[in-house]
């Protein structure tokens, strides 16, 4: 279980994170973590959707891109990007020459920093594909031990929580865990 002052490192993407507070320490009203990201050109995450929480990024240092509700917008150091529950997003990425930081959170907490520790377990183990994604019976077991009620955007929810709960169970019935600690 991460504590504060943990950092961990994804071999896969070059994202690093340091746990300010988990949701452990918080008794479950928020996890946040000061998360960096080397130049890239992609995002990291595809698009998706908080259906409980707030996700927020304040942006340290570095010039990032996102996209909110369909609308891809830019932000700078200095800069807050608030997504909250419900809308569809992508989580900011790197298109910059320098290293992007962001203090990332989550209102509340519901299990992001065991999801953040576990796909950076997952990348570090080599249980990945070279963009740190996990397969997709892996995700549903993850996604089922965590509070969070996160879904993509490319399916409609109703199927999704279907389709997940099928997976989550095959997934455990083969052996995968909802939770991994990362090696740092």
């Amino acid at each position: 279980m991460a504590h504060s002052g943990q950092t961990f490192h994804n071999p896969c993407t070059g994202e690093r994170i340091t746990f300010r507070q988990t949701g452990e320490e918080t008794g479950g009203t928020v996890v946040e973590f000061d998360h960096y990201l080397p130049p890239s050109a992609a995002p990291f995450f595809p698009e998706h959707v908080q259906l409980n929480q707030e996700e927020r990024f304040e942006i340290v240092s570095g010039t990032t891109r996102y996209r909110l509700d369909g609308v891809d917008y830019q932000a700078q150091a200095g800069d807050s990007v608030i997504v909250p529950p419900g809308s569809f997003h992508i989580n900011c990425w790197n298109e910059g020459p320098d290293d992007l930081h962001l203090r990332h959170s989550f209102r509340p907490g519901l299990g992001a920093d065991v999801f953040f520790e576990t796909m950076f377990a997952l990348a570090q183990a080599g249980k990945t594909n070279a963009k740190g994604e996990p397969n997709l019976v892996q995700l549903a077991v993850i996604g089922s031990g965590i509070e969070s009620k996160t879904y993509g955007a490319s399916a409609p929810i109703a199927v999704q929580r279907v389709l997940f709960s099928v997976l989550a169970t095959i997934g455990r019935w083969l052996g995968y865990r909802a939770q991994y600690a990362a090696m740092e």
